[in-house]
């Protein structure tokens, strides 16, 4: 049986997503470690960490701004460009001043996720492929790719360091950063194959599409008081990104990125798994109630971290709330996609982006001034603290208001919520 248009796009778009975030996945294990071997204090590790999340922020709304008239394949063929230089740069620099450049300028992940306008591009594409019905369960094989992908790119960069640890750091740096740059071609190289007229009209491809009116499509369905939200929990997220947890690991515990390595990969693959019951669930109780139940005891696990013992113990309660703490992705990203009307998904998509990543961007440099004590717990329990206060006021906010575009099973699923909670 041939493959549909849409199916195939789908799967283009997950296998790009895959080979993005291996590459993130691994550079993240070794980023801040590598900015300390190069004289890097704490502060300025955080410093840079923060830099570089508010101009990945910054790019990542332009190029939703204009991504219409651009192109959407053209914005993500140059967005991997842009990624393979960053990596060359790394790779190659030995001055300070030229790493801390290119860490900023560069398109990086600190949390070994996301990073770029890449997500934003994406998740447009398959709101615009994918029915609603459909729509969590894209959602949810797409965010399986991805996590796989930064599973194994965490593995690989542990396996390196357990192997030249003893001999030479540097040897395992440049392999890690070129697997990071044969990851951009490679994705490249899935981008070449999607259409090249992906950003038209389904309905009507000849008819050109016109910069959007970020304000008024903020007012519509309280979709700015989402975005803001989303800010609020991306915020909490960036005082504890992958790479700071890692330099967290090694000050308080004095281990080093083969052991967080691991234990990365196992908490990619967990979540990965997770992603699979999100549709289930959603199906069940709504997309606003997985969102919230499942994310809520997550974040006040966050809390505990730094109260336990050894870093096994600290590795155990990451691992167990990495069972659930992405299982809100998929259908975060479908309820933000059915809030609105589908002409506002790629500016929204864009927004919410842009906010998780300015609101990221802000904490990594108050993470590392709080994790300049290798004894200081603080910004896990700032983050756990942020992370549930977006859970309550996200619930207290949208629990009456309708989706744009759901099914008809996932509106009764919302009316009924509604009309009990009156």
């Amino acid at each position: 049986m041939p493959i549909c248009q849409s199916d195939r796009e789908l799967l283009l778009v997950c296998t790009a997503k895959g080979l993005r975030t291996f590459g993130f996945g691994s550079v993240s294990v070794i980023l801040a470690l590598f900015l300390a071997r190069h004289n890097f204090s704490s502060l300025e590790v955080g410093a840079i960490f923060s830099a570089t999340l508010i101009e990945d922020a910054i790019f990542t709304t332009v190029v939703s701004l204009f991504a219409n008239q651009l192109g959407m394949r053209k914005v993500l063929l140059w967005s991997s460009v842009l990624m393979v230089a960053s990596g060359l740069c790394l790779c190659l620099a030995t001055q300070p001043w030229l790493i801390a450049l290119a860490a900023v300028c560069g398109i990086f992940s600190p949390a070994g996720f996301e990073g770029g306008p890449f997500a934003a591009v994406e998740q447009a594409v398959i709101a615009r492929d994918v029915s609603s019905e459909r729509l969590t369960s894209a959602f949810s094989w797409y965010n399986l790719t991805g996590f796989a992908g930064a599973a194994l790119g965490s593995l690989l960069a542990g396996i390196c360091f357990a192997k030249f640890q003893a001999s030479n750091y540097e040897a395992a740096y440049q392999i890690i950063f070129m697997l990071y740059i044969i990851s951009g071609i490679a994705m490249a190289s899935v981008y070449a194959m999607l259409p090249a007229n992906l950003l038209q009209s389904k309905d009507n491809p000849s008819t050109p599409r016109s910069v959007p009116d970020f304000r008024a499509i903020l007012v519509k369905k309280n979709a700015g008081t989402l975005v803001l939200l989303q800010g609020l929990d991306s915020f909490g997220g960036g005082f504890v990104v992958q790479s700071l947890i890692a330099y967290w690991f090694y000050m308080r515990y004095h281990v080093s990125a083969d052991f967080t390595g691991v234990v990365f990969c196992i908490a990619n693959i967990l979540a990965a798994g997770s992603f699979l019951a999100a549709p289930f669930i959603a199906s069940r109780i709504g997309l606003l109630k997985t969102m919230v139940f499942t994310h809520l005891p997550c974040s006040i696990a966050l809390c505990f971290v730094p109260f336990m013992p050894t870093a096994q113990w600290a590795a155990a309660l990451l691992l167990s709330r990495s069972l659930f703490s992405s299982m809100d992705i998929p259908a975060r990203q479908a309820y933000t996609m059915l809030l609105v009307h589908p002409d506002d998904r790629p500016a929204v998509a864009g927004l919410t982006t842009a906010s998780r990543a300015i609101a990221q961007g802000l904490s990594p440099m108050l993470s590392g001034w709080l994790a300049m004590s290798a004894l200081s717990g603080a910004p896990f329990v700032v983050a756990g603290v942020c992370k549930t206060l977006y859970d309550l006021c996200l619930f207290c906010t949208f629990r009456k208001i309708p989706l744009e575009g759901g099914s008809e099973r996932t509106q009764h699923t919302f009316q009924k919520r509604s009309s009990t909670v009156r």
